[in-house]
This record gives structure tokens, C-alpha cells and sequence, in this order.
């Protein structure tokens, strides 16, 4: 499912999506996005401006150099905010969590004929890779790590391992003295995905394979897409990539929209929440919150629910 490289959790893209560009590459001479994807709050009692961000989860230096009007909010936030806690000690922690619980391996519970299809398309990827690593992992991590190591095959070695843009405000805001927060735990992130159970989540892995054998390319185009996207265009520009990647199980659709449901719409209700929560609980600071630029899209953006809260929101992308 390529989707799941879209809303993969940031601790397994430490990465960049930066590679060698066509000579009409759109990206060329950009040095930071040309737009902020941004959103000012006020109203609802505020004494100062709040603000809604969207990130990428990639380090490319294009990203994580911030255009000059996200700056400025950045530099005035008393609070900054991410999806999770980003300190290294917390993301240290999700290890555990990612581990199977069945007292299986991986091809124990995948079974021999997927896991022959695994082994062949990890090899397709990088002649030594094989199944070893993943046995003790559960099958939903393997995968979004799959999708990963296709997306990332062709970045530059010397550009492999850059944190991604929301570590790097976390860690700016944290070297000022500023206070950080979360509005979500990991455990929570991580349990997101117990919505498909083991049989659900070997159909999606089987969907990845078969795709990556199909159209081996896919994956990494989708990837430059996201990018060109987020430093050219606006949030709903995202969000029709977000579309276009959805693939669906097989014959199954009642189960993929049940695991966007779980994955973006009932998330983007909680970080409304949460965001809610943590501006009324402090009316006098600036609070900035940097999260999936993807939560911003569809029915359910989260500024869109903040508005229906009586928030008022104004769109800051120029």
C-alpha cells in the first residue's frame, strides 16, 4: 500500500527525498518551500496569534530551511508543538512497540509463499538484503519499511540519515529555551495500526509487493511528487497525491477506508482536541503546531475543525 509511505510515523523516515533532478527539475534553484503551509489562529479569547503548520517527514535541506513568513511565526511560539515526542531517548522507547507479540517470527506468521515474495522483492531492492532483520518485527512495520527502503534506494549516501523537519524544530525550539509538547504519545501512534489484524495486515504487505514487482518506479516518483508538492504547491495539492496513492486491497475497500479512517480522520479529531485543550489552557502564549501537512486536507482538516470550535483561522501561505 503506497499510501503508507504518506502517513508513515516520522521515527522510520529519518531521511531525505533529496536525489540527482532532470535539467527541468521544478525543484531547481529553491532553496525553501515557495509557500507556507501555514495557518494563523486567533479568536475564542486568544491575547496572541497561534499557529498551525504542516510538515513533511523528510530532512531534505529544501524542507527543514523554512520559508520566511513560517519563520517569523516560529521565532515569536512560546510553546511548539509536534505529532509526537521527538526527544531521542523518547523515540529510543517505540523500539519495543514494534516488536511481535505472537512468539512467532515474521515468516512463521506470514507464512512460506509470501515470505518467498518478501525475500525476492527485498534482493530486487539491494542484492543483500533478506528476510533476517524483519523476523522479530511486526508485519505492518515491515511493510512501511519496505516502501521505505524503495522510496529512498537512490538517495545519496552522504544525504541518508538527516532529521526530518519536525525533529529539527523540535530541537530549535528546545536549544531556545522554549517549552515542547506532543499531541499525541507514541504508544498512541503505534497502536493506530492494531486497527488491522494480522491477516488485514499480510493482505497489505502482499498489496506492497505485488505493486513494487509491477511498477518498481512508483513508489519513488510518488515520493518526489510529495516533495514537489510541499515546496511548490498547497496543502490540497498534497492531498490529491494523498489520493492518488490510496490502493486499495483487492476486492477489499471496506478496509481500506476503515484504516484511513483510523490513520487520518480520527486523528485529525484528536489533534483538534488536544489543540483546543492546549490553547484555552494558556490564552496568553503562542502556540505552534507542526504536524503531517496531510492532516490539514479532506473533511476533517484539523483547521477546519478548529474552526468549527470558533477559532478563526486565516490561511498564511504567501
Amino acid at each position: 500500500m503506497r499510501l503508507l509511505t504518506l502517513l508513515v510515523p516520522l521515527f522510520l523516515l529519518p531521511a531525505t527525498l533529496l536525489a540527482e533532478q532532470p535539467a527541468k527539475d521544478p525543484l531547481a534553484g529553491l532553496k525553501q518551500p515557495s509557500r507556507a503551509c501555514l495557518w494563523k489562529v486567533e479568536g475564542k479569547d486568544l491575547t496572541k496569534p497561534s499557529w498551525l503548520f504542516g510538515t513533511i517527514h523528510i530532512g531534505d535541506p529544501r524542507v527543514t530551511t523554512l520559508h520566511p513568513r513560517a519563520e517569523e511565526a516560529f521565532d515569536a511560539l512560546d510553546v511548539f508543538y509536534a505529532e509526537i515526542d521527538l526527544d531521542p531517548a523518547a523515540q529510543a522507547a517505540l523500539l519495543p512497540l514494534m516488536m511481535r507479540k505472537d512468539n512467532k517470527t515474521l515468516s512463521e506468521a506470514i507464512g512460506p509463499e509470501l515470505s518467498k515474495e518478501l525475500d525476492a522483492t527485498l534482493k530486487s531492492i539491494n542484492p543483500e538484503a533478506s528476510t533476517e532483520p524483519f523476523q522479530p518485527l511486526k508485519t505492518w512495520v515491515v511493510t512501511m519499511t519496505l516502501n521505505v527502503m524503495v522510496m529512498f534506494k537512490n538517495t545519496p549516501e552522504e544525504l541518508q540519515g538527516k532529521e526530518a523537519l519536525d525533529a529539527v524544530l523540535q530541537a530549535r525550539a528546545t536549544k531556545a529555551g522554549k517549552k515542547t509538547d506532543a499531541l499525541e504519545t507514541a504508544d498512541f501512534q503505534m497502536k493506530i495500526f492494531e486497527v488491522l489484524n494480522e491477516k488485514e495486515q499480510q493482505a497489505f504487505l502482499a498489496a506492497t509487493i505485488k505493486q513494487i514487482k509491477e511498477d518498481p518506479g512508483a513508489v519513488e516518483k510518488q515520493g518526489k511528487d510529495l516533495l514537489t508538492a510541499y515546496l511548490t504547491g498547497t496543502p490540497r495539492d498534497l492531498g490529491k497525491i494523498m489520493k492518488k496513492a490510496m490502493t486499495q486491497v483487492e476486492g477489499d475497500k471496506e478496509l481500506t477506508e476503515r484504516f484511513m479512517k483510523a490513520v487520518l480522520d480520527d486523528r485529525n479529531i484528536g489533534m483538534a482536541n488536544k489543540a483546543d485543550e492546549f490553547m484555552q489552557g494558556a490564552k496568553d502564549r503562542s502556540h505552534f503546531f507542526a504536524v503531517g501537512a496531510l492532516h490539514y486536507t479532506g473533511k476533517t482538516a484539523v483547521q477546519k475543525l478548529l474552526r468549527k470550535r470558533g477559532y478563526t483561522i486565516t490561511p498564511a501561505f504567501k
